[in-house]
């Protein structure tokens, strides 16, 4: 097996023949030309001129590319990577930030002389990047729709995972299953209008996204032990 010991850069054209293999190295791609396929991990992905990828050490992959194509690639040591990026892979869109990062990055590697230093510095920057964009699309999702009738293929579509890989990966991340998770963010926002407004107990049910005031009732037994009325009162009280 391949060992990197000191970061460093190539550009790469890949082929249309699929390769699958691991190493203990990370990579951080980036587009310059065409697009590149890649499964990893259970998610399948496409690294094209609107997204970068980092993928983690140890970390078995498959990847081949349909069109012509050449992209910016580092080698990076397994002892580089900071804990919150080394347990999967990072599929994040090429903003405006990253273009210009890029771009450094580039230039840095276009010189005769290769500077490890410069080139470390801006992976750790890379990495700070990666660790202020963390929120996951599904979650963000979910944040933004609690009130609709959320699909699993939806979400497993945002996070780019199989269906039946979904599930797992959210209870390992969130610590609770998706339908808990789903039921707090309802719970939470109904807490905030039973506080903050007179609506009726059927009107708040149905803008957290349930038909029955019954099923309000039922999610405030369930996580408060009390009903929406008691704890209306109980707020109103204080």
């Amino acid at each position: 097996m391949r060992q990197v010991y000191s970061s460093f850069a190539e550009k790469i054209c890949f082929t249309d023949v699929e390769h699958t293999h691991v190493h203990n190295f990370g990579h951080l791609i980036l587009p310059l030309q065409g697009a590149l396929i890649l499964q990893a991990e259970q998610k399948a992905m496409t690294v094209d001129h609107q997204h970068i990828l980092l993928l983690p050490p140890k970390c078995q992959h498959t990847y081949y590319a349909k069109v012509r194509n050449e992209f910016l690639v580092f080698y990076i040591p397994y002892t580089m990577f900071p804990n919150n990026c080394i347990d999967e892979t990072n599929h994040l869109e090429l903003d405006a930030r990253w273009r210009a990062l890029r771009f450094l990055m580039l230039s840095e590697c276009q010189n005769d002389k290769m500077n490890t230093a410069a080139i470390n510095q801006l992976l750790h920057y890379s990495f700070q990047l990666m660790h202020q964009n963390q929120e996951y699309p599904s979650i963000r999702y979910i944040h933004q729709y609690y009130h609709t009738n959320i699909s699993l293929e939806k979400l497993a579509t945002l996070e780019h995972y199989h269906v039946s890989y979904y599930s797992q990966w959210f209870q390992r991340k969130m610590g609770v299953s998706l339908q808990t998770y789903i039921q707090k963010v309802r719970l939470h926002e109904a807490k905030r209008l039973l506080r903050e407004t007179n609506y009726s107990l059927l009107d708040i049910a149905q803008q957290i996204g349930y038909e029955h005031q019954a099923s309000l009732t039922r999610l405030f037994k369930q996580f408060e032990g009390i009903t929406p009325s008691v704890y209306r009162h109980n707020s109103i009280s204080k």
